[in-house]
C-alpha cells in the first residue's frame, strides 16, 4: 500500500514539474532571430524571422495586422531612421516573413527590426539586425551616358535634370551622390529639392533631379532666404560621385563632371506659332522635323508630342537633337499624302517649366507626370503629293 502511495505522489510530482516546466516555458520565449534569404528559382529573396514558438506565431496570427501595421511588427529600411520598404508579409512555414516589392541590392545593407511588443505587448523578445546581399564581384562598369538639358547653357531658372546611365542602378535615391560647384569651386547649399525612389525611370536606368522650385521662383520664402541656386553670367559644375552604386552594387566606373553656362531665365511660355514645321516627302519615310525657338524638356519630349492622321496615332520613332531643339519623327509605314496633324500635350514644358500658353508657377510643377487628362494642341501639316502625281 505504502509503495502504491509513494509511487502515486512521485507520479503527481513528475507530471507537476512537467507542467511547471510548460508553463515557464511558453512565458519565456527564447530570443528570434533575422536572416536574409537569398532568391532561389522564381522565388525571390525575403527577409525571415525564426526561432519562434508555436505559441507565438498562433498570437501574431490572432493580430490579423492590416497592411499599414506590419511595418510596426517587421520593419525593413535601407537606414535606421528611413521610412519602412514596400512590400509583402505573411506568417508561413515557421517564421514571419517580409519580401521587397522590389529586389534587394546587392552589396547594399539594410536594417530590420522585430518588435511584437509594438502591437501587443507581446512578450516575444526584440530583435533588430543588419542584413544585405553580397555585392556581386565584378569590375565596376555603369557609367553616365548623359545628363538633360544637354546643351552648355542652361537658364538661371532651370527647373530639372534628367541622369541617363548605362544600366540599371540601385533602388536608393542620388541626391546624396551629387553635388553643385560654383565657379570658385565651393558647394552650392541645397540647390536640389529632396525626393524619392519615385522619380526614377522603370527600367532605373534615368534620375530625375529637379532644382527646389521654391529657390527658383522669385518671391518664394526659400528664394528670399537662400537665393537661386544658378545665377546668370556665371559657370556651375555639376558632380556626380562615383560611389553612386548602380543595380549590382558596384559602383561607377568613374566620377563624372559636367560644366554648365548659366543664361538668363526664361520666363515666357511656350508658343506654337514659334516651331518650324518642315514636313516629309510622300511615299517616303524620312522624318518629320519640328525645330523649336527654345530646347524644350527632354523627358517630355518623348511623350508629349505626337502624329495623327484622320484621327488615328501614327506609329513611329522619335529622335531628339540639337540640344533639345529639335524633334524627329521617323514612321514606321511610308508617308501618304494628306493633312496630319502634330498633337502636343499641354505638359510639355521648356527646361524652366514653362508650358503652352502657360508660365511656369512653383505650385504646379508636380504635375508634370500626374495630370490625369492634359489638353492637347493640334497643328496641322501636309504631306503633299508632287505636281507630277
Amino acid at each position: 500500500m505504502i509503495s502504491r502511495v509513494l509511487h502515486t505522489l512521485a507520479v503527481a510530482t513528475l507530471v507537476a514539474a512537467a507542467a511547471a516546466c510548460s508553463r515557464s516555458d511558453a512565458s519565456q520565449e527564447s530570443a528570434p532571430a533575422i536572416r536574409l534569404v537569398p532568391a532561389s528559382g522564381a522565388t525571390p529573396a525575403r527577409i525571415e524571422v525564426t526561432g519562434l514558438s508555436p505559441t507565438a506565431l498562433d498570437e501574431l496570427r490572432a493580430a490579423r495586422l492590416k497592411p499599414d501595421q506590419w511595418p510596426s511588427l517587421l520593419r525593413v529600411a535601407v537606414a535606421d531612421d528611413g521610412p519602412a520598404m514596400l512590400g509583402a508579409y505573411d506568417i508561413a512555414d515557421g517564421s514571419v516573413r517580409f519580401t521587397p516589392a522590389y529586389r534587394f541590392d546587392p552589396g547594399r545593407e539594410y536594417h530590420v527590426r522585430f518588435d511584437p511588443a509594438q502591437i501587443a505587448g507581446s512578450s516575444i523578445p526584440v530583435a533588430v539586425a543588419r542584413v544585405g546581399l553580397p555585392a556581386r564581384v565584378t569590375a565596376p562598369s555603369t557609367v553616365v551616358q548623359q545628363v538633360y538639358p544637354s546643351g552648355d547653357l542652361v537658364p538661371e531658372n532651370l527647373l530639372r535634370m534628367y541622369i541617363e546611365f548605362s544600366a540599371p542602378m540601385g533602388r536608393k535615391s542620388g541626391l546624396e551622390y551629387l553635388q553643385l560647384l560654383d565657379d570658385r569651386g565651393k558647394p552650392v547649399e541645397g540647390p536640389f529639392l529632396p525626393l524619392d525612389y519615385e522619380f526614377w525611370s522603370p527600367d532605373h536606368r534615368r534620375f530625375t533631379v529637379f532644382f527646389d522650385p521654391g529657390r527658383v521662383k522669385d518671391g518664394i520664402l526659400p528664394n528670399q532666404q537662400m537665393g537661386k541656386p544658378l545665377h546668370a553670367g556665371r559657370s556651375y559644375t555639376l558632380v556626380i560621385s562615383r560611389e553612386w552604386q548602380d543595380g549590382e552594387g558596384q559602383p561607377l566606373k568613374d566620377e563624372y563632371r559636367r560644366v554648365l553656362r548659366v543664361g538668363p531665365a526664361r520666363t515666357q511660355p511656350l508658343d506654337t506659332a514659334t516651331w518650324v514645321v518642315t514636313a516629309p516627302q510622300p511615299g517616303s519615310r524620312e522624318p518629320l522635323v519640328v525645330a523649336f525657338r527654345e530646347p524644350l524638356d527632354h523627358g517630355l519630349l518623348m511623350r508629349a508630342l505626337g502624329v495623327r492622321l484622320n484621327n488615328a496615332e501614327v506609329a513611329g520613332d522619335i529622335r531628339i537633337e540639337s540640344g533639345e531643339r529639335r524633334w524627329l519623327f521617323e514612321p514606321r509605314d511610308p508617308w501618304r499624302a494628306g493633312t496630319y496633324q502634330l498633337l502636343a500635350l499641354s505638359i510639355l514644358e521648356d527646361v524652366a517649366g514653362n508650358q503652352i500658353g502657360r508660365a511656369f508657377e512653383v505650385d504646379n510643377f508636380d504635375t508634370v507626370d500626374k495630370s490625369p487628362d492634359p489638353k492637347t494642341v493640334l497643328i496641322p501639316f501636309t504631306v503633299a503629293a508632287s505636281s507630277s502625281e
